[in-house]
């Protein structure tokens, strides 16, 4: 468990550089967080319902998606070192605006929200760590719906896969055709002019 806690430790001083975070403070916020275990297509939150948490992916993979007329459309998948949570929901909102779920059979750390904004208040390098956190995550949604707006779906698909090769091989085609944009048949065409070509 430790090397868990440490991975999270790293992660979390790694976006609060050059600052160096409070040992007091993250002390006190690592004793807030817990081990979770999630089963393949479990949900760590559900649009429209309260979320209270972060979560920090140890093993496994996640994803978010929000549900529009009975279709999922995915965002963006989260793997091994990454933080993923409802932006909406951590920064004061009621209730999530996306759906979180697991892909795989993951080990997860849960950072409760009220210890996170805790360790803000007492910390300028903790409120430096959710600031880059927050950037990030803006950056990430701006270049994907410029990448959605601009590139063809070929363009898009080439991109993933050299970004992300591991991903895009852990990943069902049908979920990355949602994550692309395009349906599972138009990826299929995709990928056989890539073996072809």
């Amino acid at each position: 468990m430790t090397d868990a806690f440490d991975d999270l430790a790293a992660g979390l001083a790694g976006l609060a550089a050059p600052r160096a975070i409070d040992p007091g403070v993250l002390a006190t916020l690592l004793s807030r967080v817990r081990r979770r275990d999630v089963a393949r297509g479990e949900h760590l939150c559900r649009q429209g319902e309260p979320v209270d948490s972060l979560f920090f992916v140890r093993t496994g993979l996640l994803r978010y998606y929000y549900l529009a007329d009975g279709v999922e459309h995915t965002g963006q998948f989260f793997d091994a070192g990454m933080l993923i949570g409802d932006v909406f929901a951590m920064t004061g909102g009621d209730v999530a605006l996306q759906n979180i779920d697991a892909l795989e059979a993951s080990e997860l750390l849960v950072v409760p929200m009220a210890a996170l904004h805790s360790a803000y208040a007492a910390d300028h390098a903790m409120e430096r760590f959710g600031r880059r956190l927050i950037e990030i995550g803006m950056i990430g949604s701006q270049r994907r719906t410029a990448a959605l707006l601009q590139l063809s779906p070929e363009q898009r698909y080439e991109r993933f896969v050299a970004s992300r090769p591991e991903v895009a091989r852990r990943v069902p085609l049908y979920l990355v055709a949602s994550y692309l944009g395009i349906t599972p048949e138009g990826l299929s065409r995709i990928r056989r002019r890539r073996v072809q070509g």
